[in-house]
């Protein structure tokens, strides 16, 4: 995944909002001293399938409503330098009881490998109809994944 900041000439010195503009230095390909006050993340629609394919050239967000018990998880695009994560919001369908398995996960068309939780313990979704997970994947240089999830959300 690569990005590209182009700067013209900035004339004004207030945005399209009318927020008043300071100045945002790059200095070896970081930028220093942004505060980001407008940032807003894609949600990439994932199709429902016994295999995920999860592009993080589209995003680094998704969601998913389960039809299917999920038997691979197939990532690509993910950068080989770096930190990135992906954050997928499971929703079971009307059935409810889909399962997600991390055992089969690649990662830019490596090997299959089990993503790595906390305590070896995996993960377990809510089974309930229409019940909503969070699961995060933590890449490291493209590694396996570490994987957290945040499970049962609900109106109380």
């Amino acid at each position: 995944m690569s990005s590209e900041i182009k700067v013209d000439t900035i004339s004004e010195k207030t945005s399209a909002n009318g927020v008043a503009i300071d100045s945002v230095t790059l200095k070896d390909g970081a930028v220093v001293g942004a505060a980001f006050t407008d940032y807003v993340e894609t949600d990439v629609a994932v199709t429902s399938g016994t295999t995920l394919a999860i592009d993080l050239a589209n995003g680094n967000t998704g969601s998913v409503t389960l039809a299917h018990n999920v038997t691979d998880i197939d990532f690509t695009n993910v950068p080989a330098n770096g930190t990135s994560s992906f954050t997928l919001k499971a929703t079971q369908d009307g059935t409810g009881s889909r399962t997600l398995a991390i055992n089969k996960v690649t990662v830019n068309g490596g090997s299959e490998a089990v993503a790595l939780t906390q305590g070896n313990a995996g993960i377990t979704l809510s089974t309930a109809a229409n019940a909503v997970d969070l699961v995060t994947f933590l890449f490291f240089d493209a590694g396996n994944p570490l994987v957290n999830a945040l499970l049962d959300f609900k109106n109380s």
